[in-house]
């Protein structure tokens, strides 16, 4: 009957998430922007991959090498134009397709900008834009030139007209460059391919199973409903009588099959069954996890990172999964971050006053905080090294106590220790030139019975009831 193929056709379309396994397993190699952003914002999966790696290479930030006046003048004005927010939504960008920050001062937009023209404050604001929010007009072809494959202006569109903007204001956060004579557009060549990119199929693998699997554990809550001469009923009456059997077992969560009329023995049997569907899930945890970790892998992230275990059937992996994962942010932010941050620096530097930018420099952060014992042994290890310098002699002293000090206060070794040496004038704080009382040293030696006595040979003078000082790693007497 038409109404039974009407029927089927329905059935088949409400289970068409278990279709079309192998659809997404090849697609475009260049991402769209509308493609992008619905990748991005339909997984989680997704979202997660992108953010850790980008949220993670910036988490610590950077540890800037200088005198603490300085620092403090850097620290300032990263803090006034967000720079930590702004470098984290570039690298997100990053991931999803390309992304830049744009440094504006005064003047035209489309005239080179050189660091010796910024002043004290000069850098009214660093903003981020998507890749596809700017384009790069005049791409240059010529080999011999280190600006090849580099735009000669990018344009970016305002509210009437398009905005040029010099690259020497632009700095890009380029994904991973394809092979060289790939057949792409000289714009898609150079934002290359990004991690969106590399990862979505085995993303849409992962998420097609999710979805499969809760699709199997709705269908394992349905009732069965086994109706004798199904094809007789008009669709009415099969209404009518299905909606009398749910209300019976107060549920709309089941499926209606033509039920045999015939027993085991050949008789007429007749009636309803209803039953409930049977699912064996043995074996299904294990095939999810395969799945996770094929996302994880073409990710490089950590399983146990991503997903906060082990997978199914294996050992704890956290330690390992943390060393491997610092060496991966590691990479990222030497091969990319820096590159981006080392073409800011000279700009934001002078913006925020400082005297000798040339002078001044940084490293990434540490990933993770080591515990009490790593940082007691850290320190006694950094000591040891310093007493050898002394030893040697390579180091003038001045240089040393100031370096020894500085490296105290910003691993925080000693809180409190810089407020007290602020105190102090710079012979005292760095044990230089000690106060002279007018005496000389090698005038004194050693008298009769241990009494201290003058080149003379003289006795010294001593109150009788005043116990002679020890030193405070001489042995007490035993009788006093």
């Amino acid at each position: 009957m038409a109404w039974i193929t009407d029927s089927l056709r329905s059935a088949i379309a409400a289970v068409k998430p278990f279709g079309g396994f192998g659809q997404q397993a090849y697609a475009a190699p260049v991402f769209t922007h509308q493609f992008a952003l619905a990748a991005y914002q339909s997984s989680g999966l997704l979202r997660k991959i992108i953010r850790l790696h980008a949220n993670d290479r910036v988490r610590e930030w950077r540890d800037w090498q200088a005198d603490k006046d300085t620092i403090a003048l850097v620290e300032a004005e990263e803090k006034r134009l967000g720079l930590l927010d702004k470098v984290r939504r570039a690298e997100k960008l990053r991931g999803i397709g390309g992304g830049a920050l744009i440094i504006i001062t005064a003047g035209e937009h489309n005239q080179p900008l050189t660091p010796d023209m910024v002043r004290a404050g000069g850098i009214v604001a660093i903003n981020v834009v998507s890749r596809w929010q700017i384009r790069g007009k005049d791409w240059i072809r010529d080999i011999a030139t280190p600006e090849h494959g580099n735009p000669l202006m990018w344009e970016m569109d305002g509210d009437s007209t398009a905005t040029k903007i010099h690259p020497s204001r632009v700095i890009c956060f380029q994904a991973e460059r394809l092979p060289e004579g790939s057949a792409l557009s000289d714009e898609e060549a150079f934002w290359g391919d990004s991690r969106i990119s590399q990862v979505q199929t085995e993303v849409a693998r992962y998420d097609n199973a999710q979805r499969w699997f809760s699709e199997l554990v709705r269908k394992a809550k349905l009732l069965r409903f086994g109706i004798s001469h199904l094809t007789d009923y008009n669709p009415e009456e099969l209404g009518k009588r299905v909606a009398l059997i749910a209300d019976g077992e107060n549920s709309l969560n089941a499926t209606v099959y033509d039920l045999p009329t015939k027993d085991g023995a050949g008789n007429d049997s007749g009636g309803e069954k209803i039953d409930d569907y049977q699912v064996t899930w043995t074996g299904i945890p294990q095939m999810m996890d395969a799945f996770a970790q094929g996302a994880a892998t073409v990710g490089d992230t950590p399983f146990t990172l991503l997903f906060g275990r082990s997978p199914a059937g294996m050992n704890a992996t956290g330690e390992y999964d943390d060393k491997s994962w610092a060496k991966i942010v590691g990479m990222g932010q030497e091969i990319e971050v820096r590159p981006c941050l080392e073409k800011l620096d000279p700009f934001l530097l002078r913006s925020a006053g400082v005297a000798a930018p040339d002078k001044v420099w940084w490293v990434f952060a540490p990933l993770d905080k080591p515990s009490e014992a790593d940082e007691a042994k850290t320190f006694d290890l950094i000591m040891t090294a310093v007493g050898k310098l002394i030893d040697s002699g390579t180091v003038p002293a001045r240089a040393l106590a100031e370096a020894v000090q500085n490296l105290i206060e910003e691993r925080g070794y000693l809180p409190g220790l810089a407020g007290a040496l602020a105190k102090l004038s710079e012979d005292e704080r760095f044990g230089l030139n000690p106060s002279d009382d007018g005496s000389d040293p090698s005038s004194l030696q050693a008298g009769k019975e241990g009494d201290l006595s003058s080149a003379e040979g003289e006795e010294a003078p001593m109150e009788a009831e005043a116990p002679r000082r020890r030193a405070a790693n001489d042995k007490k007497p035993d009788n006093p």
